[in-house]
């Protein structure tokens, strides 16, 4: 850890590196030194794929303009040799960000919403044709039936470089009450109102008042019209059946049986009748 605080310049460290819990896909470290509190992350899911440092660096060229354009979130720190956000040291591949304190995934489903509406207005908006859907066919005809039902796109959507996995693992709530966005890794061009469906599907845990009350607070907050389709889920789907399909590779059972259960969960229907249409 000493290595990488040197590499990415960051001071003398004035106490012993804290491992942070709780990472999915990577390794987290809280970093003290003389010039501040920084969060030091080891990439690990995915990082000997020949196209990941690649994906990262755009992303962070997606994550640097949201910073400039003023959208919450810790500051990242890149290489300063090279102004990229992942070094090499030794065996491992590193980024580093300012430290927030605050406490994650807190807070109503329209903080949410109104963040992502902050970053779609950061974000390069144009029309472009929407991500192919995802074949649901073997998880069973329920699984299916819902990936069919969420297909149907039109052929061009408004498509915005964004976060595209804002769901409340990846924010903080700092003691002032900001609502931050967090690792950015995952960033690139995403369907506008396929990603405002999906963070307030995974923000309302089913509620459909809460469900409505966010998509809402999207559009008010300068957000692109929602329309009340089933089109719209097609994002959420996709991600939850992209992350099924991985985790089915990889030995992960208990996410396998945590999606599945999330994409049963799902109701269409009872979303989209709530939600007051031309709100």
């Amino acid at each position: 850890m000493a290595e990488v605080v040197e590499r990415f310049g960051l001071g003398r460290l004035t106490a012993e590196p804290v491992p942070v819990p709780g990472g999915l896909s990577n390794d987290l470290w809280q970093v003290i030194t003389e010039d501040g509190a920084y969060a030091v992350k080891r990439m690990l899911l995915n990082a000997d794929r020949p196209d990941f440092v690649a994906n990262v660096e755009a992303a962070y060229e997606i994550e640097r303009r949201a910073l400039h354009a003023g959208v919450a979130m810790p500051e990242p720190v890149p290489d300063p040799l090279t102004g990229r956000a992942l070094s090499r040291v030794r065996e491992g591949l590193f980024r580093v960000h300012r430290w927030a304190d605050g406490e994650p995934g807190v807070g109503p489903a329209t903080d949410a919403a109104e963040l992502l509406a902050t970053i779609h207005a950061a974000g390069r908006p144009r029309w472009d044709r929407p991500e192919p859907p995802w074949d649901g066919t073997r998880w069973g005809a329920e699984i299916a039936g819902l990936a069919r039902r969420v297909a149907a796109a039109p052929d061009r959507v408004l498509v915005v470089d964004s976060h595209r996995d804002l769901d409340p693992k990846n924010t903080l709530r700092r003691p002032d009450g900001v609502l931050l966005a967090l690792d950015w890794d995952a960033a690139g061009p995403a369907g506008a109102v396929q990603e405002a469906a999906a963070v307030a599907v995974d923000w309302s845990d089913g509620d459909p008042g809460a469900f409505a009350a966010a998509l809402l607070a999207y559009e008010c907050w300068g957000g692109t019209p929602v329309p009340r389709e089933p089109w719209v889920f097609g994002g959420w789907v996709a991600a939850q059946g992209g992350w099924l399909d991985h985790q089915s590779t990889h030995g992960g059972d208990a996410e396998v049986e945590a999606t599945l259960a999330r994409l049963q969960k799902l109701d269409v229907d009872q979303l989209l009748r709530v939600t007051p249409a031309g709100s």
